[in-house]
């Protein structure tokens, strides 16, 4: 759920720095994930920045200037830092949808984050929220070449990092991060200079609750799982490539994991585009699936604040099987009202072949952040 929204640097561009880019040095602007977040590679608390780009450059009527001294309070001094996501949905199923949300309300997500910078190149990062602790870590940033070390328990960097946790590309390979147990422990280094950027990290592989099916934070096998991302992101263009691998169980009942996929985004006019595909491999001492899933999404803005969607995800588990795949056709609008606030209206159309119902869903949700 804690996700950055990567349709912003690609819709907005360069003047995602708005009015501050004279605070910035120009080889340190990034369309990349730390140009918002203190977590480099994307959502979660947003940075000082992050905060002035969502009060400035996203809402239909913007903050007064009293407002926008209130928002910027959640830096409290140089040494301490508070932020919060809320998000209260409502779906509505079909009857014979497989959702546990038929005609429901809910909270989809309620976190709060503290980030403490002792020293200008040193931050703590924790989160907490009603799905548990997703990520607490040790951020060490701005290093020569606009580097950063991370260690701790954070989502392993793969792919557009998307605010949609039920997305197929997140969801479907392990990196919803909705509850405690999809995030890991390990150590992350990565850099974002310019038009550049790459994250590569080491981890136990044993933490994901669907890497694994326990759950377990500890390490149950001696490899350890790997992932890394990395490219090119122009301030209309991105072009970037992932890569993930681990190994679960014991030798004797071993199954590897091996993701390889890349995304690409592009911005013409009042049009912007993102993709993503992957392919999926799983393989074990008696068997080998191979499998892909996709994504696709369109934004256009057409007012201030207002932004029609449309998304497409595809999910085939085995692509040497029949009757496995799943699709989803997104229609909606995001709206950005005020600042801190965003309201999505969405229809969901889903195909399943292994499930032949009427499953479409509307989704309507407010969004509180700070």
């Amino acid at each position: 759920i804690v996700y950055a929204l990567p349709q912003f640097p690609i819709r907005f561009g360069m003047d995602i720095y708005g009015d501050h880019m004279h605070g910035h040095e120009e080889d340190s602007m990034t369309m990349d994930c730390s140009a918002c977040h203190v977590n480099p590679t994307g959502g979660g608390m947003r940075n000082e920045h992050g905060l002035q780009f969502s009060m400035e450059k996203l809402p239909t009527w913007k903050a007064s200037e009293e407002n926008k001294e209130t928002l910027m309070g959640a830096k409290i001094n140089n040494l301490f830092s508070i932020g919060a996501d809320l998000r209260f949905a409502y779906l509505l199923a079909e009857s014979e949808s497989s959702s546990p949300y038929k005609n429901s309300f809910f909270p989809m997500q309620a976190d709060i984050y503290f980030a403490l910078m002792p020293h200008q190149n040193f931050t703590l990062y924790y989160q907490n929220g009603i799905q548990g602790i997703r990520e607490v870590f040790g951020l060490i940033h701005d290093l020569p070449a606009s580097t950063h070390l991370k260690f701790g328990k954070f989502l392993p960097p793969f792919g557009l990092k998307l605010d949609d946790h039920t997305s197929f590309i997140r969801e479907k390979l392990g990196f919803g991060n909705n509850t405690a147990l999809d995030s890991d422990a390990g150590v992350e280094v990565g850099f974002a200079k310019g038009l550049w950027f790459g994250n590569a990290a080491i981890f136990n592989g044993s933490g994901s609750r669907l890497f694994t099916g326990s759950g377990s934070n500890a390490d149950d096998n001696r490899s350890k799982g790997i992932s890394a991302t990395g490219g090119f992101k122009a301030p209309r263009f991105w072009l970037a490539g992932s890569y993930f691998h681990n190994t679960t169980g014991d030798t004797n009942n071993e199954e590897t994991s091996e993701y390889i996929g890349g995304y690409s985004a592009i911005h013409i006019w009042q049009l912007s585009l993102l993709g993503e595909w992957d392919h999926i491999s799983t393989e074990t001492s008696t068997s080998r699936t191979k499998g892909q899933v996709a994504y696709a999404e369109a934004n256009v803005s057409l007012y201030q604040g207002v932004v029609a969607k449309i998304k497409y995800d595809l999910y085939d588990p085995d692509t040497g099987a029949s009757g496995d795949i799943s699709q989803r056709m997104t229609f909606g609008f995001d709206l950005y009202p005020y600042p801190s606030t965003e309201v999505l209206i969405q229809y969901r159309k889903n195909e399943e072949e292994s499930n032949e119902v009427d499953n479409d869903q509307f989704l309507t949700m407010i969004h509180l952040y700070f």
